[in-house]
């Protein structure tokens, strides 16, 4: 999954309507961001019996990851990889 840990369409929106109307980008990241804390995708995947890596951070681990995870579906069974993506 492509984890960016916000709403990234949203955030920048509220970021241009903040700026047209002179109010600062302050507080543009509530409700936004996903973030303080960040949300763990992979233990949530788990919890579901589904297998799960991650998050991935490190572009190094991410092909044996994808590896792993593809060998699991070709298993016939679910499987989600966390990787943690700039927000923009």
């Amino acid at each position: 999954m492509h984890n960016n840990r916000a709403y990234n369409q949203e955030y920048m929106y509220l970021q241009a309507m903040t700026n047209r109307h002179n109010r600062g980008v302050t507080n543009a990241h509530v409700g936004t961001t996903i973030t303080d804390p960040n949300i763990d995708f992979a233990t949530l995947a788990k919890g579901f019996g589904v297998y799960s890596e991650g998050p991935i951070s490190d572009p190094a681990d991410l092909g044996p990851a994808l590896q792993r995870a593809v060998a699991v579906v070709k298993r016939g069974e679910p499987a989600l990889v966390d990787v943690l993506t700039d927000q923009r």
